[in-house]
């Protein structure tokens, strides 16, 4: 049997063969690394924006909650300022003359859930306590005017009323009780409490501190 010798051109042919394929293995596994490390790259971004989205999304569900809740809150304190009006003289005068304004009106702030039980030596203080709103209305500590709906969302809304405190309390703005003489017309400044929580029971709810006038002509 005759063998060929190779020669050196064959030899030279088969080495360029197997280097040429070594170095598309190389090409083949640098493109694999790379289009790895996109999808990760990728991936990564399309979690961050579910992400972001998922929380833009919530942020904005509860900033529509609040903002209901704030609207609902308006709708007790209309009632307060209407029912404050609608009596025949000043509250104080009825309340120590021993009619029972409760729970809608209190000449001092009750003992428990607010900071302090006095109006006179300090500021009014709104409750502290955050179970006060759930049990005040049961207690009498507090006015309830039922559920407020605002589209989807339903809040039960209390109100209590404060007064001021002398005839010569200054409040944040111009706002100064003034008692009048013989015919002219009088006006006291009161401090109302609106609470809006949901009817459910869910989320937090909503405390708005307003000032309210009566007025009683001569």
């Amino acid at each position: 049997m005759k063998h060929t010798k190779p020669n050196k051109a064959d030899i030279q042919g088969q080495a360029k063969k197997i280097a040429q394929s070594n170095n598309n293995h190389e090409e083949q596994g640098a493109i694999l690394v790379i289009v790895l490390v996109l999808i990760f790259a990728v991936t990564l971004a399309l979690l961050a924006y579910l992400y972001l989205n998922k929380n833009n999304s919530l942020i904005a569900s509860n900033l529509a909650v609040q903002n209901a809740a704030q609207e609902a809150t308006d709708q007790g304190l209309e009632h307060a300022s209407a029912w404050l009006n609608n009596l025949p003289t000043w509250p104080e005068i009825s309340a120590n003359s021993g009619a029972n304004l409760a729970p809608r009106f209190f000449l001092s702030m009750p003992t428990s859930g607010y900071l302090t039980a006095s109006t006179q030596s300090v500021p009014i203080q709104a409750p502290n306590d955050p179970s006060y709103w759930t049990s005040c209305a049961a207690n009498t500590t507090c006015n309830s005017i039922g559920t407020v709906s605002y589209g989807p969302f339903s809040y039960q809304v209390e109100y209590v009323i404060f007064p001021t405190g002398g005839m010569s309390t200054q409040l944040g703005g111009n706002e100064q009780s003034q008692t009048g003489t013989a015919n002219s017309i009088q006006s006291r400044y009161y401090v109302v409490f609106v609470h809006a929580m949901n009817s459910n029971g869910g989320g937090l709810g909503v405390t708005v501190q307003a000032v309210i006038r009566k007025v009683i002509g001569g």
